[in-house]
């Protein structure tokens, strides 16, 4: 194996700076870092990224994603920390109307069907991205 770059910046101007553990060592001229001929740790960054979707979009345990990953479950609570403080605040933005269901009118104030249209209604609520929500209303299905 070869040293291509410095472990640290990645530049290719590094000097022979001794030995440490009967391994070589090399210093970078750029930023002085020490390093030496080793493998990387940890875990390669694409299963980083996929423990990270795993955690965020599937609801798996931190403990389950260190054990399939085989790494403790501090480290993955150290990648989901300095992810979320590479997350921008975005300031919500929401245009609030006022909107009248006529259905929903007629129920309230007493109307004598039993609903506002004369046929049962399901509604749905439906989350959006930017934090608000809708009701969707459509026709129940007739047995």
């Amino acid at each position: 194996m070869t040293i291509n770059c410095c472990k640290k910046c990645g530049s290719k101007v590094f000097i022979k700076n001794g030995f440490v553990r009967g391994m070589q060592r090399y210093r970078c001229k750029a930023c002085r870092c020490n390093f030496t001929q080793t493998e990387r740790r940890g875990v390669h960054p694409a299963l980083r990224a996929f423990g990270l979707v795993l955690y965020g979009m599937c609801g798996v345990s931190m403990n389950k994603i260190a054990k399939m990953l085989g790494v403790s479950g501090v480290a993955v609570l150290k990648w989901i920390k300095k992810e979320a403080s590479l997350i921008e605040d975005v300031q919500p933005y929401a245009e609030s109307k006022i909107v009248m269901i006529d259905e929903m009118w007629h129920f309230v104030n007493g109307k004598k069907r039993k609903f506002g249209s004369g046929e049962p209604l399901m509604a749905y609520r439906v989350d959006l991205s930017d934090g608000n929500w809708a009701l969707v209303a459509i026709h129940a299905a007739k047995s």
